[in-house]
């Protein structure tokens, strides 16, 4: 499991080259890339990204105005709603497993 540092890049984000995320005086935030922004923007004016926090099928966030550790590549940050707990995928029963599937499936 990953350390939690009052400030930082969080090691295992670094694989997505949209964005990755990050901890500021302990609070947890992404940063969205501009490669990216297309992507992003065309989530949140479509509707797509209401309907799915509606249905419970996505977290929220909100947009804040604060600087990452990597301005020059940052369109938007944001800061997620903390989920209560971390699950890894390894640790599912097959019927988790097939539940995360038609999840994914339905969105």
């Amino acid at each position: 499991m990953e350390r939690i540092k009052p400030n930082g890049n969080i090691p295992s984000s670094f694989r997505d080259p949209s964005g990755f995320l990050f901890y500021k005086d302990g609070l947890l935030y992404r940063q969205i890339n501009i490669i990216y922004k297309e992507n992003y923007d065309h989530l949140m004016s479509s509707g797509l990204y209401e309907k799915l926090v509606d249905s419970e099928l996505l977290i929220t966030h909100e947009e804040v105005n604060i600087e990452s550790g990597s301005p020059k590549k940052a369109y938007k940050i944001i800061k997620p709603e903390l989920i209560p707990f971390i699950s890894y995928p390894y640790e599912w029963c097959f019927s988790q497993l097939k539940d995360a599937a038609l999840t994914l499936l339905e969105m």
